[in-house]
């Protein structure tokens, strides 16, 4: 389990932050600014290969990877200084190239997002599985659990949520055997549905998606990015305003929620790194300098002011942003431990 979840952690979490940077390095390249490197992973290199006037590296933490651009970073390499006046220099190319060699990061994230959807909604079949079980229910007292999928019900295969929920509606106070996967085995339980307005009610709730074609797919996919980014701006603003409780997720809890989804299977799997990288998009849009919606707000006042901030400046509002995030993060790591089940009781 642990093989699995630091694999899928690498792989999601590394494939995410690697699109958005490669989001930078495409935009940098279409407006002509000279990068340096495009690297896959932090720390030492182990492989590097110089192609015109870009190094393109892998190094030893494969957790992502960064772009070094001329005028916003240095040159580690003497063949890669640039004077302040050369046109290929980010900070000499006008701005809409500027803001829009910025934004490209987490837009690409937000499309990887459509994407990955799209994949989720064309490929994924997702069969009749269960998602919750109401306390105290009848299916609660059979024994039925979260992720169990339903294979029968009296011998009858069930391939469909709506079969499921037929079978259970006509029968109250009747006694069904239940056959459910669990664990990729068989399991057979006896499920005595309540009766409620004349109908079985079993006091589950059932997941359940079919294949669809690639055109509705895709329309899918962005539609539910649109409304998974919404109600991301909608949390967020409450959570500043004070109307609801944070509620944040560090490493700790990302990688333990990765390695949940990869054991449920692809599927899952694949709608966490929905969610991951529309959050990681739309977080990376906050005007926090570090962040790049803090890199557009100081090319935005830079460009209002119509002379480049002073480097103290900018120095201070970098520090005050970094401490922000460090501070965030030690917020969301405290969340993290304190949920993790040997601190309770």
């Amino acid at each position: 389990m642990f093989v699995l979840t630091l694999v899928a952690f690498v792989v999601v979490f590394g494939t995410i932050v690697l699109f958005h940077e490669l989001g930078h390095f495409l935009m940098a390249k279409l407006a002509g600014i000279r990068v340096f490197e495009f690297s896959i992973g932090f720390g030492p290199r182990i492989a590097v290969m110089r192609r015109g006037e870009t190094a393109y590296s892998i190094r030893i933490f494969p957790l992502g990877g960064f772009v070094k651009m001329a005028g916003m970073d240095e040159a580690e390499d003497l063949r890669d200084d640039v004077d302040e006046d050369d046109p290929a220099s980010f900070a000499n190319k006008p701005l809409p190239w500027k803001l829009g060699t910025i934004a490209a990061g987490p837009l690409m994230n937000l499309v990887l997002a459509v994407v990955l959807f799209t994949a989720y909604f064309s490929l994924a079949v997702v069969p009749p599985t269960i998602t919750y079980v109401e306390p105290n229910s009848p299916a609660y007292a059979a024994g039925l659990q979260p992720g169990d999928e339903f294979v029968a019900i009296n011998g009858r295969p069930m391939k469909t949520s709506a079969e499921v929920v037929d079978q259970i509606k006509a029968n109250p106070g009747q006694g069904l055997d239940v056959t459910v996967k669990r664990g990729g085995r068989l399991t057979s339980l006896s499920v005595t549905p309540r009766e409620e307005d004349g109908v079985g009610v079993a006091g589950i709730v059932i997941d359940y998606k079919p294949r669809y074609p690639l055109g509705m797919s895709l329309k899918a996919g962005v539609t539910q990015t649109w409304h998974m980014a919404g109600q991301l701006v909608s949390g967020l603003v409450q959570m500043i305003t004070c109307k609801i409780e944070p509620n944040l997720s560090g490493p700790i809890g990302i990688a333990q929620i990765v390695g949940q989804s990869a054991r449920q299977g692809l599927p899952s799997l694949l709608l966490l790194a929905v969610v991951l990288n529309v959050n990681l998009g739309l977080l990376n849009l906050l005007p926090v300098p570090i962040l790049d919606g803090g890199w557009l707000l100081i090319l935005i006042v830079e460009a209002l002011r119509g002379k480049p901030l002073a480097p103290e400046s900018r120095g201070i509002a970098q520090f005050v942003g970094l401490a922000v995030l460090i501070l965030l993060m030690l917020f969301a790591t405290f969340q993290d431990i304190s949920r993790l089940n040997w601190f309770s009781q």
